[in-house]
């Protein structure tokens, strides 16, 4: 049985992003974005282009392979620098399997798009219908859909933070 709490807060996660999604969509078709009845389509599509998903990590295989590093630390077969770069190279390897399998299952929808892959964060901006990226949610593959700024405002932090 579903954890309710996970339940409820991917409901959460759905409806705010995906009302978001359905009403830019539903702007553009009736014209309502611009608030000036010009016809003026192209600032409603900038602030709606795209929206961001995150990839689902198999957590549990993870820490499995987390376990086993930090055992063989304790018993003493590596050092704490080599546990440290095995954890980062595991998680970024993690992440990685998990944007492929995102792009994958985006790939097989019709109606979307990947625009942008983040692997780092794990995460792609889509672009497309808003039903179609709406039904992602349902894949395995997907753990939340959020707005396309958040995840270009997240990458533009992480690249600063590594180029300091």
């Amino acid at each position: 049985m579903d954890n309710p709490t996970t339940t409820r807060r991917r409901l959460l996660e759905g409806a705010s992003v995906g009302g978001g999604a359905l009403l830019a969509g539903c702007t553009d078709q009736l014209d309502l974005g611009s608030g000036s009845g010009t016809g003026d389509a192209a600032q409603t599509d900038a602030a709606v282009d795209g929206v961001g998903a995150i990839a689902t990590v198999d957590q549990e295989a993870l820490q499995q392979e987390q376990v086993a590093i930090r055992e063989e630390l304790q018993s003493g077969n590596i050092t704490r620098e080599e546990a440290q770069q095995q954890a980062t190279e595991l998680r970024e390897e993690f992440i990685g399997e998990a944007v492929s399998a995102l792009v994958e299952t985006v790939a097989a929808t019709d109606g979307v798009d990947v625009a942008e892959e983040y692997a780092s964060l794990g995460a792609v901006v889509l672009t497309g219908e808003a039903a179609p990226i709406l039904s992602l949610l349902n894949s395995e593959d997907v753990s939340a859909l959020v707005s396309r700024s958040d995840v270009e405002d997240r990458a533009g932090t992480e690249t600063q933070t590594e180029s300091a």
